[in-house]
């Protein structure tokens, strides 16, 4: 800057800091030794002009905002078969879309959640896992032809002729094990990221017991 130079900013400019990002507004202008100085709403400092940046400028460069959007192939209540696990039947309890950005690449990736229909465990499968066999309304009509006698499954392991398969069917009863296990590291840690988990699983079990083919006592 050189000396009767104007100032950059004015009175009443929203402007944020730029080393923390915190935002303020102009109260008082002070040129000092050639340079200009600002004085900001409840901060006693003074501020370097290079320092300062408007708010305007700030959003535009930090951030901006992405808008994603994101096709899901399947809904709630279809039926579909995963690979890896035969002919069982799964129906699409949920499902999330996990968003991958970096600095020379960007993808999206969707997860399934599903309940297998012959007693009710719980699976994540991505898209190109799925097949599609019907929809909730034909599969209802499907099942209540052929019932499973099957009153409960434990935990399944992944078909050991299918190497890729990494993923195991979940029964309830585990899920409820987690749900202990990050409870009891909230309560000792205080970590928000267990309680998160500890949402998560309860969203689970909400769906599971919403699952339109779940067997009544």
């Amino acid at each position: 800057m050189t000396k009767n130079d104007q100032p950059k900013y004015s009175i009443g400019d929203q402007i944020v800091i730029v080393e923390n990002g915190i935002f303020s507004e102009i109260v008082k202008i002070y040129q000092l030794g050639g340079d200009w100085y600002y004085q900001l709403k409840d901060r006693k400092d003074l501020y370097y002009e290079k320092n300062l940046m408007l708010k305007s400028d700030y959003d535009r460069l930090y951030n901006r905002k992405e808008n994603v959007q994101i096709n899901y192939k399947y809904r709630f209540g279809d039926i579909v078969r995963v690979w890896g696990y035969g002919q069982d039947l799964f129906v699409i309890i949920g499902f999330r879309a996990e968003i991958w950005r970096y600095k020379d690449s960007a993808w999206e990736d969707v997860i399934y959640e599903l309940a297998r229909v012959s007693d009710g465990a719980w699976l994540e499968a991505t898209e190109e896992e799925l097949t599609y066999i019907t929809n909730e309304e034909n599969a209802k009509r499907i099942i209540d032809s052929k019932k499973s006698s099957i009153k409960k499954a434990p935990l399944l392991n992944p078909p050991t002729k299918q190497k890729k398969v990494n993923k195991d069917v979940v029964d309830v009863d585990m899920l409820l094990d987690m749900y202990n296990d990050f409870q009891y590291l909230y309560l000792n840690f205080g970590d928000s990221t267990y309680r998160r988990k500890m949402r998560e699983i309860i969203k689970k079990l909400e769906a599971l017991s919403n699952n339109p083919f779940q067997k009544k006592d």
